[in-house]
């Protein structure tokens, strides 16, 4: 038999196996990864029969194997049970992990133990960790605090960063981002970013780069120029999210845009932020100072302050877009463009203080009596995708109360924690061939 006809031959039998099989997807080379367990609190780089997280960060980045950490491989999973992990090694500055904050090189995703299991403590001595460009890093179910740097307090991101089910809190930078600094791309989704102090960005700082908060609480940050919760310079979606007791010595207590043309709010809820707070008459917009251009829809901004002792803009000062159903309590120093169709100003929103009323997060509570039930689109509250918000902030069913009609803010009242969906069968990968050639999905690199 000459080489053609086995060649034929052989790709018969292959087709045969194959369509036995009923396989009819792409052919996908084999990406490998690795789980990495950290089996100590302990700071350490040393051969002493343990993984520490550093050395865990160490294997995944280079991977290699690192003390009793397996080496990585591919996009790894670093586990961190339930214990508090402080950073003991100082040298700040210093970008290959080996001291003070944890860099990111690789693609990896670290799963801790819940957000009040496992905790990565700074000590103060660096910010906790720094992504790196290039790299993909996810974090989840874990809290991030007493970071202390230059910029980034308790995280600094110019790769790409996904934060889920975690808290970021008590973290300082003398400049600016004392929760998350992002020149990167961040997504932060069912988070707590509380308690946080900067220059500018409080909470977090959005340098000229995509960032998306969802169903999260920006709350108690404080600065000393603009910003206290979020300060914006680059492209910001905030999705089901609350901006509650953050604090700027300058302007926008809660929220503050500049430079950008690009900021959205989805059902936010913005109340009880305060803008110069040294009362020294250079901040305005307690809730949001809007320089930039800002949108927002089914949202609401009231019960702010502004303790500056000449005029004051309480709530929000600039301009707005709005995109309809709004309610904003005072507008003094806010100018409103676009679609006003269901705006409400100049009326109190009733709401409760900013507390635990079910979900994973703080939320402040709709009253009874607020203008602000039943009063979102007819059509529906969105997100920055056009999907209907089927929860709240709580992860509890939007709308309620048996009205079709959703509620202005991150808070639905009178609503019921929602099921947890059905996971549905994931689908075996398989192969597709074609007569002319055969097609390949990208590889994973790091």
């Amino acid at each position: 038999m000459n080489a053609k006809n086995v060649f034929h031959l052989g790709l018969l039998l292959f087709l045969l196996v194959v369509g036995g099989l009923g396989v009819t997807a792409v052919l996908t080379p084999l990406v490998h990864a690795d789980t990495i367990t950290v089996t100590t609190t302990d700071d350490e780089v040393n051969n002493d029969g343990d993984c520490s997280l550093r050395e865990a960060v160490l294997a995944a980045n280079g991977d290699t194997a690192v003390d009793n950490c397996s080496a990585g491989s591919g996009a790894d999973v670093i586990t961190l049970p339930p214990g508090t992990y402080t950073l003991s090694l100082a040298g700040a500055g210093e970008n290959a992990a080996q001291t003070g904050d944890l860099d990111l090189t690789a693609n990896v995703t670290i799963n801790g133990g819940g957000i009040n299991n496992s905790i990565i403590d700074g000590a103060d001595l660096d910010r906790i960790f720094e992504v790196h460009g290039g790299a993909q890093v996810t974090v989840n179910d874990l809290t991030i605090r007493n970071g202390s740097a230059s910029t980034g307090g308790g995280v600094y991101v110019t790769g790409v960063l996904t934060l889920s089910d975690s808290r970021v809190t008590a973290s300082t930078a003398t400049g600016s981002g004392g929760g998350i600094f992002a020149s990167g791309i961040v997504t932060v989704t069912h988070s707590r970013i509380d308690g946080n102090q900067a220059s500018g960005g409080g909470g977090i700082f959005v340098g000229f780069s995509p960032t998306t908060v969802i169903n999260s609480e920006i709350s108690g940050n404080t600065v000393t120029g603009g910003g206290g919760g979020i300060s914006s310079s680059g492209s910001l979606n905030v999705v089901n999210s609350t901006f509650s007791s953050n604090s700027a010595g300058g302007s926008g207590g809660g929220l503050y845009t500049v430079e950008s043309n690009n900021n959205h709010l989805y059902n936010v809820t913005i109340s009880g932020n305060t803008a110069d707070s040294d009362g020294n008459d250079s901040g305005d917009g307690g809730g949001a100072f809007l320089l930039g251009g800002t949108t927002a829809v089914n949202t609401l901004i009231g019960g702010n302050i502004d303790s500056s002792p000449g005029q004051q803009h309480p709530d929000c000062s600039g301009t707005v877009t709005s995109e309809g159903y709004n309610l904003i309590t005072n507008v003094t120093g806010c100018t409103i463009n676009g679609n006003t169709t269901g705006n409400l100003t100049g009326v109190d929103a009733i709401l409760g203080p900013l507390q635990n009323n079910g979900g994973a997060t703080l939320t402040q509570a709709l009253l009874a009596g607020s203008p602000a039930i039943n009063a979102g689109n007819p059509g529906g509250c969105r997100d920055h995708t056009s999907a209907l918000l089927g929860t709240d902030q709580r992860g509890f069913s939007r709308p309620a109360n048996g009205s079709p009609l959703c509620d202005i803010g991150a808070y639905e009242a009178g609503a019921s924690e929602a099921p947890t969906p059905t996971p549905t069968a994931t689908l075996v990968p398989t192969i597709a061939f074609t007569p002319d050639h055969w097609n390949y999905l990208p590889l994973i690199e790091k």
